[in-house]
């Protein structure tokens, strides 16, 4: 078990909220060209959370954690905790809005998307270009996918982005009062010592930054996403190695991780008017690579122009 499964192992409500533990597909959406890098070379991106196309995204998280913060500081949260909790969320955002380029030894969160719905009509519309280019998605078996990440060390966090703001309320707010009984137990122990205290800081820091990455805005919620988050330390022997992809103007850091091929289940094929020769196509593609039992869907979705 992982650092990060200790953590959510203290809040179990919590983790069964994030995921409920059942298998099911998981669809990764993506362009053609996108489609066949992933199966020609067996990997699969996660980029840096600082880094998606919206840093709207993860600056919403942090607002409402140092929010919160004020909203409930009438229940007892212990001030000496809870003003430095403040600080780190309210400098994240800062550092998100302002820019800054402290990144030697720095705890980072990658992540890649997929969505629990194989026909999504909103989604399509994301990579599709007219009714001669359609997007695609690969079906992933989910057990499968995560348990040869953490077999491979890469001991991945994952569940279903929350889009119900009071959801996110209600969440935030278990968090804060378990961390908040620790510290002040261990205030009250006859054992305290910094360390202790400063354990339960980074503790509380660490899972809140974890749990915000599953937020989005609720405008958001057709998207039906599932996260699968990597935490990686840059710039220590150990840490898992990095590339850099440039994309609309960003320079975003990524992981790469070498999948199965039998974590592969499907791929679904976007809407379009040409469908029986890119099905066809899609076939061939997939038998070049290895992919010979791999189920390949046409969208039920009828075209309009």
């Amino acid at each position: 078990m992982s650092y990060y499964d200790d953590l959510l192992e203290k809040i179990p409500k919590i983790k069964r909220v994030l995921d409920d533990d059942t298998n099911c597909p998981i669809y990764h959406y993506t362009k053609p060209e996108k489609l066949l890098n992933i199966l020609s070379g067996g990997a699969i991106r996660f980029s840096n959370a600082l880094y998606l196309n919206d840093k709207e995204e993860i600056a919403y998280s942090y607002r409402l954690i140092v929010n919160l913060i004020d909203e409930f500081a009438n229940e007892g949260l212990n001030p000496d905790l809870f003003d430095k909790v403040k600080a780190h969320f309210r400098n994240k955002y800062k550092h998100i809005v302002d820019g800054n380029n402290d990144f030697v030894n720095k705890l980072e969160y990658f992540t890649t998307s997929f969505s629990t719905e194989s026909d999504n009509l909103t989604l399509w519309n994301n990579y599709a270009k007219g009714k001669n280019y359609t997007g695609y998605n690969i079906g992933f078996d989910k057990k499968k996918l995560i348990t040869d990440m953490t077999e491979n060390g890469y001991l991945p966090v994952y569940g279903s982005v929350i889009y119900d703001k009071q959801k996110q309320v209600k969440i935030i707010h278990a968090i804060f009062k378990k961390w908040n009984q620790l510290f002040n137990r261990a205030l009250k122990s006859k054992k305290n010592n910094e360390v202790k205290l400063f354990d339960i800081l980074f503790e509380l820091l660490d899972v809140l930054s974890i749990v915000s990455i599953f937020f989005k805005n609720p405008q958001f919620e057709y998207e039906r996403e599932f996260r699968i988050v990597v935490v990686n330390v840059y710039g220590i022997p150990d840490s898992k190695p990095t590339g850099i992809i440039e994309k609309n103007g960003l320079f975003v850091p990524y992981l790469e991780y070498k999948f199965a091929k039998d974590s592969v289940k499907s791929i679904n094929i976007g809407p379009t008017f040409d469908e029986n020769i890119f099905y066809t196509s899609t076939n061939r593609m997939l038998h070049n690579f290895g992919y010979e039992d791999i189920e390949v869907y046409r969208s039920k979705i009828p075209l309009r122009y």
